[in-house]
């Protein structure tokens, strides 16, 4: 049953997404914000596939990287930030090394098409970290995108800088915000979204092979 949170509470990955553009619809980010226990409509992704490419991928990672002196995995890594607003910021990192000299490295495992948002991720893991973990509280992290296909995309500690704060701040104080965005609803977003109707009234969709466009009469 769909209930007000006890305080409004964001997840890195959704962050990310809004951020880099690839959810549009600031009103669904602003509802899973403030609310939780929402039914979700039923998704044709495949869990169970994403979940053991996920694992192998993780696992060759560890190998690679089992000579370092600490290598810290997934629920290890879990971290919550809270904002004098009281909102509160959370997200997971895949892996994270320390070297030799205590550098810190964060690691983020994709096994889909490369996105924006994946960077963006990683980018603010990197930024909280050294606020939601006394392991990382002073220090300035870098940051790596493994893909599947064996590709990688190193981000320096550099990237963290004043502007990237600042539009951090720009979309927490959107979702943290009292009042609700307007809805804007689209075939393409609405498609993949997991609220449903008795949340999203406005949600909107078209089954494949039909269409919502007359024809030309020219």
């Amino acid at each position: 049953m769909t209930k007000m949170r006890s305080g409004p509470y964001v997840w890195v990955t959704w962050l990310a997404k809004l951020m880099a553009g690839e959810v549009q619809c600031h009103w669904a980010a602003w509802f899973r914000t403030h609310y939780m226990g929402f039914d979700k409509a039923p998704s044709d992704f495949q869990q169970a596939a994403w979940i053991v490419a996920h694992n192998q991928c993780l696992d060759e990672l560890c190998r690679e990287c089992e000579d370092l002196p600490a290598m810290f995995k997934e629920d290890q890594n879990q971290f919550r930030v809270t904002r004098k607003s009281g909102l509160v910021v959370s997200g997971k990192p895949d892996l994270i090394t320390l070297d030799e000299n205590g550098r810190a490295m964060v690691y983020d495992i994709k096994t889909g098409v490369p996105r924006h948002s994946d960077i963006i991720q990683v980018m603010l893991y990197m930024l909280l970290l050294p606020y939601g973990s006394p392991l990382y509280k002073g220090k300035k992290l870098n940051g790596c995108l493994v893909y599947k296909n064996g590709e990688r995309s190193e981000i320096p500690a550099s990237a963290i800088d004043t502007e990237f704060q600042d539009r951090v701040t720009y979309f927490l104080n959107l979702l943290e915000a009292k009042e609700a965005p307007r809805r804007s609803p689209s075939i393409a977003e609405c498609r993949y979204c997991d609220l449903t109707l008795a949340d999203c009234p406005d949600k909107t969709s078209i089954s494949d092979g039909e269409s919502d466009s007359e024809e030309m009469p020219f």
